[in-house]
């Protein structure tokens, strides 16, 4: 089976913990990140753009001018796209930008990705997680982890104490493991796991 170290919020070792091989010890796919990924941050977009066409804007349907005589172009509506307030020719429309993505291929991303982060080295269990919503609380644990700088995700079993105490350091993420996108782990350097919360990272997976 494949083995995280336990270090605590100092950063001294004080175990392993066995994790299972079809989680942890997978091969990694990149098209499958890159497909997941994809999914996630298009899933994520409002497609609520809109501009105006010719027959939304408001104003009169008066011909500006008769057709002949005047020396103008011809012209028909003071809406038409190539007037000043016209309607826009072509313009954004809402629309829905959702990628289906099916589950096993979701769950092949996410273990693919956790079993390379470990493989590197750059997984790391963390024994009795706790805050108390201080940003300084978690800057001294990635320093007595020797992870200061790094773009960390810190996966936690919902304490919202960690995420705002996490929130006000740069390229350091603090989420449920329940519920963490596959792409905000692909986007780190190093992934801390609260002990607390490897049995609903496992329940992600399986």
């Amino acid at each position: 089976m494949a083995e995280a170290r336990i270090y605590t919020m100092n950063g001294e070792e004080v175990g392993a913990v066995k994790l299972p091989d079809e989680i942890f010890a997978m091969g990694v796919s990149t098209h499958v990140l890159w497909e997941v990924v994809r999914a996630e941050q298009n899933n994520r977009r409002q497609g609520n753009a809109s501009a105006l066409t010719r027959a939304e804007v408001r104003g009169s349907g008066r011909k500006p001018w008769r057709q002949k005589g005047t020396g103008h172009a011809r012209s028909g509506s003071f809406k038409s796209p190539i007037w000043r307030s016209g309607g826009v020719a072509h313009g954004p429309r809402p629309r829905y930008f959702d990628i289906k993505i099916n589950r096993k291929v979701r769950r092949k991303a996410l273990a693919g990705i956790l079993s390379e982060r470990l493989s590197e080295g750059n997984l790391r269990v963390i024994r009795d997680l706790s805050v108390e919503g201080k940003t300084s609380e978690v800057r001294k644990m990635l320093g007595g982890n020797g992870l200061t700088g790094k773009k960390a995700v810190i996966l936690t079993n919902g304490d919202n104490m960690v995420a705002r105490a996490a929130g006000n350091i740069p390229g350091v993420f603090a989420v449920a493991a329940s519920h963490v996108p596959v792409s905000t782990l692909v986007n780190s350097e190093v992934i801390l796991v609260a002990e607390n919360a490897l049995e609903q990272l496992k329940a992600r997976v399986n």
